[in-house]
Formats: C-alpha cells, sequence, structure tokens
C-alpha cells in the first residue's frame, strides 16, 4: 500500500504508487511512502485497522436511548415488561463479592438511569436471556427501532 502524506497526516491510500499518483495530481502533498499497514478511511480519516476498531467500541459503547425508548421497545419485540427484566437482574448470581457487587450496579443503572448505554455489560446480560444477540441489541441502539431486537420469523 501507498500513503499520501501531508506533513504527519495522511491524506490518501492506495494500491499501487501509480494510483496514488494518478489521484494526487490536483492535491497538495509533502511525500509518498510505501507501507504494510492496510489504511483504511474511517470517518475521513486514515486509520489503521487497529485504530478503527478501538474506535468503533467507543462508538458503540456510547450508543444511548432513553429509559423509555429502551422498555417499551423491548415490550412491543419481545413482550417484556419493567417488571420482567427486574427480575432477569436479581436471578442474576451473587455468590461472590464481585457478583454481588456488578448484580447491585445493575440493580442500580435499571432504578436509577434516565438513558441506557450500549456499552454497559447489563444490556448484554439482558439481551442474552431474551435471545437477543449483540449485533442486534447494537441495531437497535444505532436506530432506535424495537424490530432490530426481533428474529426474523418473529416478526
Amino acid at each position: 500500500m501507498y500513503i499520501a502524506k501531508n506533513n504527519d497526516l495522511i491524506i490518501l491510500a492506495k494500491d499501487t504508487r501509480e494510483e496514488l499518483e494518478q489521484a494526487l495530481q490536483f492535491m497538495q502533498y509533502t511525500s509518498i511512502e510505501e507501507t504494510d499497514i492496510d489504511y483504511q478511511l474511517y470517518n475521513g480519516q486514515y486509520l489503521t485497522p487497529e485504530e478503527i476498531a478501538q474506535k468503533e467500541a467507543v462508538r458503540i459503547a456510547n450508543l444511548h436511548l432513553t429509559r423509555g425508548d429502551v422498555f417499551r421497545g423491548l415490550l412491543l419485540a419481545k413482550g417484556v415488561t419493567r417488571a420482567d427484566i427486574r427480575s432477569i437482574i436479581e436471578l442474576m448470581p451473587d455468590e461472590t463479592p464481585e457478583q454481588k457487587i456488578a448484580k447491585e450496579y445493575a440493580l442500580i443503572d435499571f432504578d436509577e438511569a434516565l438513558d441506557f448505554y450500549r456499552g454497559v455489560a447489563l444490556i448484554d446480560s439482558v439481551g442474552e436471556k431474551l435471545g437477543i444477540t449483540p449485533e442486534q441489541m447494537t441495531k437497535f441502539f444505532e436506530t432506535g427501532d424495537w424490530h432490530e431486537l426481533t428474529n426474523k420469523e418473529e416478526v
């Protein structure tokens, strides 16, 4: 892969030097370098796959919905009430000190949070008990569409 830089900022990446030089005809750049790194364009920046994975994990963790959106979505998609969700949390194991703390955190989040963030472990725990995959949960948090929580054959 070849990259073009303007100072230290990668402005373009192409598989061959010829492709890169042709694309750079009207762009200002300071250097062209060959690299073994497979840079990819992500939100207007050329990043390594590892950097993209880190940024994507942060983006997903910060997705959030109001508690009402989450409860309505689960009710419409799965017929699950708030009491059902509380029961799922109360049935979490609490034999070890770590499990007790995790369970108490989950109950605090359930009772007190105004918004639910995708990155909170409680979301995947409840989703798993309801047959919702992490991918479905992420799509729900991205779109707010409760249909994302259903299996295609359920709709």
